[in-house]
């Protein structure tokens, strides 16, 4: 597959839809835990078929940091590589899909790319996303996280959440 000329969301949306159907083609016949376990080989053969595998071994990039589901790498001072393991989707890959798709819309400017798939450090499947690379003077305070996620229109449920 040539990713240099698929559109920027190709592979999220193709992805995401085989996620859905895979779900949808379960139906009731399996307890929820088992849709992640089907989605995540279907996203498997699709990462084989269409040549969508990352060997991180092969790549220069710096580990950075590792947060609840990513470990996140670089190879420049433009992008960040991140692989997601799944953790925060539950039992259903699609919660990751419309989590990444409700990311880009309401943060565009580092809206995140799905490139492929790859195994992270203790071999778990990942998502590998591309995100631009933010650097910060300083982190921002709580407050001002707050602040800014009320401006766009969400409530605080929970503190700190």
């Amino acid at each position: 597959m040539d990713r240099e000329h698929l559109g920027v969301d190709y592979l999220l949306a193709e992805a995401a839809y085989l996620v859905r159907r895979e779900k949808e083609a379960t139906g009731n016949a399996e307890p929820a835990e088992g849709y992640k376990r089907g989605q995540i080989e279907k996203l498997k053969e699709f990462a084989t078929l269409n040549d969508l595998w990352i060997d991180f071994n092969t790549l220069s990039l710096s580990y950075l940091n590792k947060g609840g589901e990513n470990e996140v790498f670089t190879g420049n001072e433009d992008i960040v590589f991140k692989l997601n393991n799944f953790e925060y989707a539950g039992d259903d890959l699609t919660n990751f899909f419309i989590r990444i798709k409700a990311h880009n819309h309401f943060f565009y400017n580092v809206a995140y790319t799905l490139v492929g798939f790859a195994y992270n450090s203790i071999h778990e499947f990942c998502a590998v996303l591309v995100q631009p690379y933010v650097r910060a003077k300083r982190e921002a305070t709580e407050e001002e996280i707050a602040d800014y996620m009320e401006a766009l229109g969400f409530e605080m449920d929970y503190e700190d959440e």
